[in-house]
């Protein structure tokens, strides 16, 4: 679009993505405020409401079709006051007229389409409209004609129909089964995961298939917990499936959204940071489970993508990349035989386009999406990622030292069978991608997702012994400390200097649930006392003490329509069940008995919404498992004496035995940590810091053995082995 031609609307004055990319339309946009309500009453129209966000392929052609359109922006103008809204930085907004679409239609999804009266009461829902009526689905222009005819001759009957709509909404918010958390629950959700299972491709159900990895996640929990090794072969076999496929990005690392068919092949573009904060956290619990070299290459790619392409100068991580270039979907990652061919040379590009699936015709609209689906030896070719240009200028520094590096990352001249095997190939590949037009990147940084990004990288830091992916979680923690956080309160993002919105359940929650990971990883106790903070005010703001469970949004901030509280699982999970993980992992610490008794009602509430439908709630029944499996605390008092390489290895291995062994939780007191740390946990204070060495306290469900200086014996007791790290 030729934006000299038009002028900006009000989103000109935004900061997100999203918005921006709507500044000069046609249509003459507001964002969610006041201002648009007021206008809407004032001037008695109706609102059209539109909620996307700047990485969905469909948002993009709709606003093409229609909001570049200069009639249906004319009617828009003249009929509506027309809202814009990015559901990244108002989840709240988005989640209260999801459920009415999902009401309404018996599904969702965006772009978003609401018409409302005034007073943001809906009395129509839908998804994406095509600007005209084709192939038997409604057009846009014509539903907003006889809409506005409506609104002028039936408006009574228009907002009688939104009264009653938004009257259901706070009748199901306000109604809620609560029901004891027990194994039979948890046992269902795998066997709707099961009779849903594709053993072939892996994954649950047909086509469109999503990665869903909590659901991979609690799978390999379960499947640990109770020796079922059917649910561990579910999980790998979708891991597996998944690497192999095109939603994997075999030449830059990373994965797509999701597959639009059942192999994994075709996916749809986009990539966002959540997916693959939860995606490396699923290959890293399957690697520490089975030990495969595949689990650690793909977790390494993933890391390194986001580290080259989604990391703020910083520390900060962007929300995601587009799937369209050139107004094109999947352009920028498609290939045929003759580019590779081009690029690498004639015998090699053949062996290239042989051993990932390109072939003439191609396997997407005429060209080829990478893909190891045909290629038996896949194992080997777990290509490693990182960023070249900053190898390079490290290589020209440093010379033969970083050249070992180098070559160790990308697989050049490694024999160890860990990688390798095309890894140069993949490297010149990424080097001649880069020269096309490149992707919009979504550059917003938000608490919400940061958080299980920090997760990530402190868990891949602990199982992988790797220093530099704890540095990155450290790194991306201060950046919310020191740019997201405003009289005491989390705000929601930041970009271009700018941060703002009023931090929600899942920005409180997925924040502490970062905190606590890196108190896992580095034994901090600043740490674990700034989480231990942040989920007070989490519970004071967020918390129904009567019922359990917590609002979508604070009890001091804007007010919608109806005050949610949402539980299922999806793309990512809910607020509400990493509110639970933290509290139980809180209590598990510190043991606390307020917080005790906020987990108690938070898993009642949890496990009374999964009626008939558990698995939809995987990570929620993650802390299920963990309060009805007996748990494991180990303190260990660690001497001042103990310095250097020494401490490094035990807390490395302290650090591994919680991200490996199910419902433990350490704790380290040193003399320097020792006042604060009794604050926190009472109970630490009837174990002395020794003069010399370690002790170690371990305490198994209601037993506790005898201290130990040995930590083999620790081991022996867990029945667990570590890596020597």
């Amino acid at each position: 679009m030729d934006n000299t031609k038009n002028i900006p609307n009000r989103l000109i004055h935004e900061k997100s993505p999203y918005l921006l990319q709507h500044a000069y339309n046609p249509v003459q946009w507001f964002p969610w405020g006041e201002e648009a309500f007021e206008k809407a009453r004032q001037e008695n129209k109706p609102v059209f409401l539109s909620i996307g966000y700047s990485t969905c392929h469909w948002c993009h052609v709709m606003e093409q079709e229609s909001f570049e359109n200069e009639e249906i922006a004319e009617l828009l103008n003249r009929e509506y006051i027309c809202v814009k809204v990015d559901r990244e930085e108002r989840p709240d907004v988005d989640a209260v007229y999801m459920s009415v679409c999902q009401a309404m239609n018996g599904q969702g999804g965006w772009p978003l389409t609401i018409l409302m009266a005034p007073d943001g009461k809906p009395f129509f829902s839908g998804t994406y409209f095509p600007p005209h009526a084709r192939y038997g689905s409604p057009g846009l222009e014509e539903l907003l004609t006889a809409a506005a005819g409506q609104w002028r001759a039936q408006k009574e009957r228009l907002l009688e129909s939104a009264e009653q709509i938004a009257a259901y909404l706070k009748e199901q918010a306000q109604t809620g089964n609560r029901a004891a958390p027990v194994m039979d629950t948890v046992q269902q959700a795998f066997r709707q995961l099961a009779d849903s299972f594709d053993p072939e491709n892996g994954g649950f159900g047909c086509a469109p298939k999503f990665p869903t990895p909590h659901n991979l996640i609690f799978l390999m929990e379960y499947g640990k917990r109770t020796e079922n090794r059917e649910a561990l072969a579910m999980a790998e076999t979708t891991l597996v499936q998944m690497y192999r496929g095109g939603i994997f990005d075999h030449i830059g690392g990373g994965f797509s959204r999701y597959s639009t068919d059942e192999r994994w092949l075709v996916p749809h573009f986009e990539k966002m940071l959540y997916d693959n904060a939860l995606l490396a956290m699923a290959y890293l619990e399957a690697y520490g489970q089975t030990g495969r070299k595949l689990y650690e290459c793909v977790t390494r790619s993933i890391l390194q993508y986001v580290e080259r392409e989604l990391t703020d100068e910083n520390g900060g991580f962007f929300c995601g990349q587009d799937a369209d270039s050139d107004g094109v979907e999947g352009k920028y990652y498609v290939f045929t035989p003759e580019e590779i061919k081009a690029v690498l040379g004639d015998e090699v590009g053949e062996k290239f386009c042989a051993r990932y699936g390109i072939f003439p015709g191609g396997n997407f609209e005429g060209k080829s999406i990478p893909n190891l689906l045909e290629n038996e030896g896949f194992e080997e070719i777990c290509g490693v990622f990182d960023d070249v240009m900053h190898e390079k200028g490290r290589t020209e520094a440093c010379g033969k030292k970083c050249k070992n590096i180098h070559e160790e990352r990308w697989g050049i001249a490694n024999s160890d069978g860990g990688c390798g095997n095309g890894a140069q190939d993949l490297r010149t590949l990424y080097e001649y991608r880069l020269r096309r037009t490149r992707l919009h990147k979504d550059d917003k940084i938000l608490v919400s997702w940061n958080g299980f990004m920090i997760c990530a990288f402190a868990k891949a830091g602990a199982v992988l012994g790797e220093a530099r992916y704890v540095d990155m979680a450290v790194r991306a923690e201060a950046f919310i400390r020191e740019r997201l956080v405003k009289d005491g309160r989390l705000l929601v993002r930041y970009r271009d200097g700018d941060a703002a919105g009023e931090g929600k359940l899942e920005d409180y929650a997925y924040y502490s649930l970062a905190l606590l990971a890196l108190y896992r990883v580095t034994f901090q106790t600043d740490y674990l006392k700034r989480a231990a903070a942040w989920a007070e005010l989490m519970l004071e703001q967020f918390f129904d003490r009567e019922n359990g469970g917590c609002y979508l949004y604070a009890k001091d901030g804007e007010q919608l329509i109806v005050r949610t509280k949402e539980t299922y699982d999806g793309a990512m999970p809910s607020g509400n069940s990493v509110a639970a993980r933290v509290l139980q992992q809180l209590t598990q610490l510190t043991g606390d008995d307020e917080m005790q008794q906020a987990l108690e009602k938070q898993l009642y509430f949890l496990a009374g919404s999964m009626a008939g439908y558990p698995s939809g709630h995987s990570y929620a029944l993650l802390t299920i498992m963990d309060v009805l499996y007996p748990t494991k605390e180990l303190v260990c008092t660690l001497s001042s004496a103990v310095i250097g390489e020494e401490r490094r290895k035990l807390l490395a291995q302290l650090g591994y035995l919680e991200e490996t062994v199910p419902g433990l939780a350490v704790l380290v007191k040193t003399e320097e940590n020792g006042q604060e740390l009794c604050e926190l946990a009472p109970y630490t204070r009837d174990y002395p810091v020794p003069e010399t060495g370690a002790q170690f306290y371990l305490c198994v469900g209601s037993e506790c053995r005898q201290p130990t200086a040995e930590f083999g014996e620790v081991l022996r007791w867990l029945g667990e082995t570590a890596a020597d790290k």
